[in-house]
């Protein structure tokens, strides 16, 4: 069942047993696993698309960072000064956000969201952390939301059939937008 391997994958880990369990009876019953409040600020944030390419970045991950260090990881993110483009270095590693040619074709916002996580996925994988992983949905939307969890957790949403492919997290590593269909 769908609320067991959420659980075993390790989605719900930050609560108490008891609310653990709340939340995996909610999913056993039929609702949908990422809209839960349980979520919120843990493995769950608020990632809109425009705010990251206006500049939001430093920002944004920022917000992100108390949820790293459960992992490992601890975030030292700079806005880089740059004469074309928007440029970040996250624990020493120069991100370009966007520069003036994705505005010509690409998905600006898209790219805001997913570039700064990669980094923030092989910042975790150096760490040794073995499974969670920031994985999206809606990236580059106003209601973007990045999510850190266990891949296999999204795999199984996605195995289930339960949810249209847009409703299942994205690899934040992703640059391609939007994700495809299943």
């Amino acid at each position: 069942m769908l609320a067991e391997e959420l659980n075993r994958y390790g989605l719900w880990d930050h609560l108490p047993a008891e609310l653990r369990e709340t939340a995996v009876a909610e999913v056993a019953t039929g609702c949908y696993p990422l809209h839960s409040d349980f979520l919120s600020e843990q493995v769950r944030f608020f990632a809109d698309g425009e705010e990251l390419a206006e500049g939001g970045v430093e920002g944004f991950l920022r917000a992100l960072a108390p949820a790293l260090v459960r992992y490992g990881v601890v975030l030292e993110v700079e806005t880089v000064p740059d004469v074309d483009d928007y440029v970040v270095s996250i624990n020493g590693i120069r991100c370009v956000v966007w520069s003036p040619e994705d505005w010509e074709g690409e998905d600006p916002w898209a790219l805001s969201t997913v570039r700064p996580l990669a980094v923030v996925n092989r910042l975790l994988a150096a760490a040794g952390c073995g499974a969670p992983r920031a994985h999206t949905l809606y990236a580059g939307g106003n209601e973007g939301l990045v999510f850190l969890m266990d891949p296999r957790a999204a795999a199984a949403m996605r195995a289930s059939g339960l949810f249209p492919g847009h409703e299942v997290p994205a690899d934040g590593e992703s640059a391609k937008w939007p994700p495809p269909e299943s």
